[in-house]
């Protein structure tokens, strides 16, 4: 999606008021221009030609009416044409004569290379249109990717209401053909039946069936589990599992469901039928996947439960049974000591003592947690009883669906006991349980067995459930064979990567003996120490010289800047960068439904609700803040919006000091939150339920990447995703180097962010503990020999070569997230060729990026600064987002989405307006002869808030900017016509 560059492609018109910032930036007259322009106008017509032109450019349209033009503008074109200024009168003089207006911009078109739609274009366009109809999300979006496809390509856009009419029977034409696939996809007596059933009243809710649907799961419990899988089996019931809608996108998909989340069930029963049919076919089709997702994440959640359970209740045993150990001792010390009785009457009474002694040897602690878990039947039971109903599918290789089958069908015939001809095959660690005597405790531990193996089957693809969106066939994720061989060169080539691990490998290993004999020199220079043991110690960073100036210069600055209100923040931003433009696929209709944006935005992105937001703004009622809070809940909108307030601010040269744009760190941030949020964690440190939010930080401060996740979890693939999705949207190559902390870093993660084309930077905990992995046969210095170890196999990384380029090939291309991709061949496919191949690997990067650390201390101080950039950040974020999350909110995941977008916006849009301002108030002291030197501003940020006021009554004069930021209304148009 184009960015901040096409902020006014497809306007027709100009607002009445432009920055100094949009005058530079868009509408800005070469030398070359002017010279053109004088060569052929006379001096009374170069103004006009001049307007036309810069026009011309940054909208790709006509510039037909003078009704509104900015003063700024106008000054701009005198000066740079060295004429008086002009006015709109003086211009529509010179048009009176519409052969003049024609041959100024026949001029201008002809200057600038456009060309005007003939009738090839046309059916080029309308083709194009029709394949961007199937992914578009609303005919708005639409018309705007028409602009931006005519703009590209150096073609005139012509009038919004020619384009509006094919957009609008190319959309029609698109739902015809999606109601024709439901329908042979879907048989009529299903859409009759799911169209009754929805409307009928739940038994125990109290709401009707679709309400009772749309309710997203409570906290982390049983009984949510019971009602999640009632949903689901009503949804079977339906035959949901069977609707097959591979050809449109599951966004798509989404954004129909959404229609009828955001809908009374008396507003959906008035739709017409074939809207209504569309919408709740793809709404219960969605709700089925999110659903199976939520079970397998809660049952996944349940298991570990029982597991904490059964590990607390070894432990325990084995504490006591130390105790009790002890006494037996300390008895036997006392029969030994006690000499007034015979040999023989005490070594009797010890036989008796040690009666119950066994002489088997004493298992694990993970055994005896396993012979714990086969004491907890019924919590299991009752578990797999509920798992059976999704449907588990495995390719033969993983036993667990073979056990859960098995073990369901002694449960329908009410057996308690596991038949001792049994032949499901176990792992070896429960084989000893399952081939024990108590055929009881061995049908427990079948059951035991049956519920962890689904768990490590599900997180690493050898078992998946064909409704499920995360949860699918571990081939299904990747790029399919056949395509793979036939491909595989261009993949590769996209890549820059070689077809033979050998190439690869031997490069690497140029690199690493490079790296050690750097290392080597660093350690001889005294700049760290390597002990007896192999561990290494390196001092802590010092701390830069300062003299208190930065921060000096700082303070003052903020307080020429002086303090801001929230609202004309955001007003003021929008008015810069066109964000709600962004969000709404358009432009607002009039100032309510921009206010309610706004207050749709501050309710998801701080700890207010709608009647909160609403009481802070005069005149505006909470039903229009909730309705603007589901449109942002469409998908994608919040980060291209996010994107364009980032890329305004990048546009400040004082962004050049903090960094190139190249680098970044992310880290997550915990949101306090109730318990009853199935998906909240306990925060470690705090010891209160949280979710968290991770974010991209570039070192320039800005968040180009936000993802809401479950906190403990690994955040290597939300690292890895964050890269890929802003360097998609990159022509410079995006971020070539990310730092993050232990918890984003993993062999296999290391390994994939290279062969991704950047390189991931942690800061390791224990960091002196690490080794130095490297292969056999590799020389290595004398004074390196403790920190190494000679356990990487290049073998090892050739076989699993191809599977893990195919793997990296699918997330490059966006087949697969990396979330997802890493989940699957991380921690979980251990022993699996591409998992191998992967920890290798990154063992191997990881020591090159050991021996840079150690040896070059402006790097580590590099990847400290970007990890501070990033909590100052965090800092502002808190700021906005004081509290804790609702009760009521985030249940669903496009909900949480969109909290976590609205606050990354948000806090963009505080650093978007801080840098602006330190620019203008720098570039002001240095115009008076105050000296304001560049590496004081390197020091100092734009993520400050102590003169930013967050609370209060929030007033947003849209006057001021109505007609930059509002749709040009109707009659307006036509009078101008």
């Amino acid at each position: 999606m184009p960015g901040l560059e096409f902020r006014y492609v497809g306007k027709d018109s100009l607002p009445t008021r432009l920055s100094e910032f949009d005058v530079d930036r868009y509408f800005a007259l070469t030398e070359s221009d002017i010279f053109a322009i004088n060569q052929k106008f006379r001096r009374d017509g170069r103004a006009g030609a001049a307007i036309q032109l810069v026009f011309l450019r940054a909208s790709g349209h006509t510039l037909d009416q003078l009704n509104t033009l900015p003063r700024q503008l106008l000054r701009y074109v005198g000066a740079r044409l060295g004429v008086s200024t002009p006015t709109i009168a003086s211009l529509r003089t010179i048009y009176q004569r519409y052969k003049t207006l024609y041959e100024h911009q026949v001029w201008a078109c002809d200057y600038l290379g456009l060309t005007r739609l003939d009738g090839d274009q046309w059916t080029g366009l309308e083709a194009w249109m029709r394949q961007d109809a199937a992914e578009s999300l609303t005919i708005d979006e639409l018309l705007q990717h028409a602009h931006f496809w005519l703009y590209e390509r150096r073609i005139l856009i012509p009038s919004t209401r020619a384009l509006l009419d094919i957009a609008r029977s190319i959309w029609a034409g698109i739902e015809r053909e999606l109601l024709a696939m439901i329908e042979a996809v879907v048989p009529l007596t299903q859409i009759a039946q799911a169209e009754a059933a929805v409307f009928v009243q739940h038994a125990t809710s109290g709401t009707t069936i679709l309400e009772w649907l749309k309710t997203p799961p409570a906290r982390h419990s049983p009984s949510t589990m019971t009602e999640t899988l009632d949903k689901i089996r009503f949804l079977k019931d339906l035959g949901a599992h069977t609707w097959a809608f591979d050809a449109v996108p599951i966004e798509k998909q989404r954004a129909y469901g959404q229609r009828i989340q955001a809908r009374r069930p008396a507003k959906v029963r008035e739709l017409k039928t074939s809207t209504r049919t569309i919408e709740l076919v793809f709404f219960l089709r969605v709700t089925l996947l999110e659903l199976t997702d939520a079970m397998a994440y809660q049952s996944g959640r349940r298991v570990s439960d029982l597991v904490r359970r059964a590990y607390n209740k070894t432990t325990a045993k084995q504490v006591r049974s130390a105790v009790e150990y002890r006494q037996q001792l300390v008895d036997i010390k006392a029969l030994v000591d006690d000499t007034r009785r015979s040999a023989e009457d005490r070594l009797a009474d010890i036989g008796k003592l040690l009666e119950g002694f066994s002489t088997k040897p004493p298992a694990s602690h993970a055994a005896s947690v396993r012979e714990t878990l086969t004491e907890d039947p019924h919590r299991i039971r009752n578990l797999l009883t509920a798992l059976r109903g999704l449907e588990f599918a495995s390719n033969g290789a993983d036993p667990a669906v073979q056990q859960l089958e098995f073990v369901g069908r002694l449960h329908d015939r009410g057996a308690t006991e596991l038949p001792p001809d049994c032949q499901v095959p176990v792992s070896a660690s429960w084989r000893d349980l399952v081939n024990s005597e108590d055929r009881q405790r061995a049908m427990r531990a079948m059951e035991a067995s049956a519920m962890l193996g689904l768990r490590r089957g599900l997180r690493r693809g050898t078992v998946w459930i064909n409704h499920s969106l995360s949860f699918r066939e571990r081939d299904q994720l990747l790029i399919p064979p056949a395509q793979w061989d036939a491909e595989r060169d261009r993949y590769l080539s996209s890549l820059g990567l070689p077809s033979q691990a050998d190439t690869y490998l031997n490069r690497l290993t140029d690199h690493l003996k490079a790296s050690l004999a750097a290392l080597n020199e660093a350690r001889e220079a005294g700049h760290f120490t390597i002990d007896a043991n192999g561990v290494l110690h390196q001092s802590p960073l010092e701390a830069a010289d300062t003299d208190g100036i930065p921060t000096r210069t700082r303070d003052l600055l903020f307080k020429d800047i002086g303090n801001a209100q929230f609202a004309d923040m955001i007003l003021e931003m929008d008015a810069r960068t066109n964000f709600s433009e962004v969000l709404l696929a358009r432009k607002a209709r009039d100032s309510q439904e921009l206010i309610a944006l706004y207050a749709g935005l501050i309710a998801h992105g701080t700890e207010l609700d709608a009647k909160g937001v609403a009481a802070m703004i005069p005149q505006l009622d909470p039903a229009h803040v909730s309705t603007a809070m589901r449109a942002l809940e469409m998908p994608g909108r919040l980060r291209r919006a996010n994107e364009r307030v980032v890329e305004f601010q990048r546009t400040h040269p004082i962004t050049e000091l903090w960094g190139t744009g190249q680098l970044a760190s992310s880290d997550s941030m915990s949101l306090d939150t109730s318990p009853h949020l199935f998906y909240a964690r306990a925060d470690p440190r705090r010891r209160t339920h949280a979710v968290g939010i991770y974010t991209h930080v570039l070192d320039q401060h800005g968040i180009v990447y936000n993802q809401p996740m479950v906190l403990n979890e690994r955040q290597t693939g939300v690292a890895i995703e964050g890269v890929m999705r802003h360097n998609e949207t990159r022509a410079d190559g995006g971020l070539l180097r990310l730092a993050v902390d232990t918890h984003g870093y993993t062999n296999v993660g290391m390994a994939v962010a290279k062969l991704l084309g950047f390189d991931l930077c942690p800061w390791l905990r224990n960091l002196s503990e690490r080794k130095l992995y490297l292969p056999r046969g590799l020389q290595v210095p004398d004074g390196l020999e403790g920190a190494v170890s000679l356990d990487i196999s290049p073998k090892a990384i050739r076989e699993g070569w191809d599977g893990l380029l195919r793997l990296v090939a699918s997330i490059h291309s966006g087949r697969v997230s990396a979330i997802v991709a890493l989940q699957r061949f991380g921690s979980a496919a251990q022993g699996d060729p591409i998992h191998r191949a992967a920890d290798h690997l990154g063992k191997l990067l990881r020591t090159l990026f050991l021996c840079d650390f150690f040896s070059n201390s402006e790097f580590r101080r590099e990847l400290r600064t970007l990890l501070n950039r990033g909590e100052s950040v965090h800092q502002l974020q808190r700021a906005i987002y004081s509290s804790k999350v609702q009760h009521d909110r985030g249940r669903r995941q496009d909900e949480m989405m969109a909290i976590s977008g609205s606050l990354t916006l948000l806090t963009n849009l505080v650093i978007g307006w801080n840098t602006q301002r330190m620019q203008v108030t720098v570039d002001a002291w240095r115009g008076k002869g105050q000296r304001v030197d560049d590496d004081w501003l390197r020091r100092m940020g734009p993520a400050h808030f102590a003169h930013v006021n967050f609370r209060g009554i929030l007033s947003f004069p849209i006057h001021q900017y109505q007609d930059a930021l509002l749709e040009a209304a109707p009659r307006r148009r036509a009078s101008q016509a």
